[in-house]
């Protein structure tokens, strides 16, 4: 009898548990459906659904489409609003430290106990937010993307708010976390790769830049290689560029290897030059052949 009761306990509450969270899912559907409201009421709605332990993948994706769709002053509102008001709990911290502090003439136990619990608070809320984020499709490209918005507001100085600066080491720190060298898929770049790629590795130079397409040929065909580092969570998107130039010796320096690089691209043109020149006089000098025997005939 006891197992009895213990079984339809069990049934019920797995009962309760399934209708909440298919509660949670439907209003979250209904949420997502319905338009966000404009201005800091909005922001204020749409970040108190998404900083929580565990959003549902609508309101992740619905806060992607709704920061996509604010414009440059916006976005700055938003993300101060996120890095200030869902950031560290420093009431908190403050109270941990003090009871760390205590606790120092106690067992060893209570000591991490207290540890473990001021780390946790010491985790910005936002964070979690940011983690649920890189799960979804094109999540990671998204808070890629969020980081340079944030370095720009930094850079120029268009907010002297340090939560911001908060934000920016904790992107950095998970961007590091999900792009190191294991995670990373070293692939060669030749003429027959795809379109795409090409052009974003033409766009993406800087300190070479690429002049037409024909330069970007000759950078990755003979005697030369050309390699990116691209991650699974952004396929098509060369994270990093590497050129290489197959020569007979090692360089001492990038200068003589430019210098002749120069020279040699000179000739080159010269050469080309010289042929084209070539093929127009031989053309024209067959047309007037042509031209005089046809006279002569006549």
């Amino acid at each position: 009898l006891h197992h009895h009761h213990l079984s339809s306990t069990a049934s019920i509450v797995r009962c309760w548990r399934h209708r909440a969270v298919l509660t949670a899912s439907l209003e979250a559907r209904r949420w997502y459906s319905a338009p966000v409201r404009s201005g800091v009421k909005g922001m204020e709605e749409i970040l108190a659904r998404v900083v929580a332990p565990l959003p549902t993948y609508e309101t992740r994706d619905k806060f992607m489409h709704f920061y996509r769709s604010l414009d440059k002053e916006d976005r700055l509102s938003l993300l101060t609003k996120l890095s200030q008001d869902f950031g560290v709990d420093h009431k908190s911290v403050s109270e941990l430290a003090g009871k760390l502090l205590d606790a120092q003439l106690r067992d060893l136990a209570t000591i991490l106990q207290v540890e473990d619990r001021l780390r946790y608070c010491l985790t910005p809320r936002y964070k979690q937010l940011l983690s649920h984020i890189s799960r979804v499709e094109g999540g990671v490209k998204f808070l890629v993307d969020l980081r340079t918005d944030v370095l720009e507001i930094i850079s120029s100085k268009a907010s002297e708010n340090p939560h911001v600066r908060d934000l920016n080491g904790t992107l950095k720190s998970l961007l590091s976390e999900w792009f190191s060298v294991g995670l990373l898929r070293l692939e060669r770049i030749t003429w027959q790769s795809p379109c795409e790629t090409l052009q974003k590795i033409s766009q993406y130079e800087a300190v070479h830049p690429i002049r037409n397409w024909t330069d970007l040929k000759r950078r990755v065909g003979p005697y030369r290689r050309c390699y990116a580092f691209t991650h699974a969570a952004m396929p098509g998107e060369p994270l990093v560029v590497l050129h290489v130039a197959l020569t007979e010796n090692i360089s001492d320096n990038i200068q003589v290897r430019m210098g002749w690089t120069a020279i040699l691209r000179l000739f080159s043109c010269i050469f080309m030059e010289f042929v084209v020149l070539f093929i127009v006089f031989f053309f024209f000098f067959f047309f007037f052949f042509f031209l005089h025997t046809s006279l002569l005939k006549f």
